[in-house]
């Protein structure tokens, strides 16, 4: 098995966050499963605003076509929390697409009635809540926390102080979120990387879930079953994909030639 895991993280001001997910992926991964982990050249600039979010979607959506175009890949990982071109990826893509927020939202309901989140920014409080109410799972949140640190510090990875204060504030929010009702918690962003990577899955006597560890757990099982049962998606409705005319009709008058379907 082969899954591009796809961060949104700068490759070069994120490199340690970088690295030690790829530690993480590869410490869970099975024999014979290959994990490649990216980041983006200019990393997460203000993706808690809509606005500029929008442009992430554009990257990972230009990712997705030159898969398509030239495979080798068996799953694509968005491992972003705010479900990055989720949608995009699985209309464009015949493989499966593993989304950050789904398999953690899903898996905190397999162990507990009401689950709660720990976020690096107050703004993304309210997105947050609005994915898990798409998902129909609003009754089963418990508590949505900001842990008070800024997300996006790569030297919490390398410097001891750093690591230890942030610890100390995802520890206190999750208490918070535990007081509030949540029987398991779960982390986004970076410091989801360094808990897992101290070995801290537990707080206030709940499991905190290994988020990036689940991602390639989740993609190897999809890759399984659709190894077994030829789908990955369905293409009934929702993400059915644009025909080919289509795809190549916006080529030509977006001026984007990513999206011609190639010639056999």
């Amino acid at each position: 098995m082969k899954i591009w895991y796809q961060l949104i993280s700068s490759e070069t001001a994120m490199s340690n966050f970088l690295s030690t997910t790829k530690t993480l992926c590869d410490a869970v991964a099975a024999p014979g499963t290959t994990v490649e982990v990216h980041g983006t050249p200019h990393g997460a600039l203000g993706d808690q605003y809509r606005s500029i979010w929008h442009y992430d979607v554009r990257e990972f959506v230009e990712t997705a076509l030159k898969l398509r175009r030239e495979g080798g890949y068996d799953a694509f990982v968005i491992a972003n929390s705010l479900d990055t071109g989720l949608v995009e990826l699985r209309e464009l893509l015949d493989i499966p697409v593993i989304s950050f927020m789904e398999v953690l939202c899903f898996t905190a309901c397999t162990m507990g009635e009401r689950f709660g989140m720990l976020v690096q920014h107050p703004k993304m409080v309210s997105r947050y809540r609005e994915i898990v109410t798409g998902y129909g799972l609003a009754s089963r949140l418990a508590s949505i926390e900001n842990t008070g640190h800024s997300p996006g510090n790569n030297a919490m990875f390398t410097r001891e102080d750093e690591a230890l204060a942030y610890v100390a504030a995802v520890e206190a929010a999750g208490e918070r979120a535990v007081e509030a009702g949540a029987e398991v918690l779960f982390l986004t962003g970076s410091t989801a990387a360094l808990l897992a990577a101290r070995g801290v899955y537990t707080i206030a006597g709940v499991p905190l879930l290994h988020s990036y560890g689940l991602l390639v757990k989740a993609a190897e099982s999809a890759i399984a079953m659709h190894r077994i049962t030829g789908h990955a998606v369905s293409r009934r409705n929702y993400y059915q994909g644009p025909p080919t005319a289509m795809m190549n009709r916006v080529a030509d008058v977006r001026g984007l030639p990513m999206f011609r379907t190639p010639t056999t």
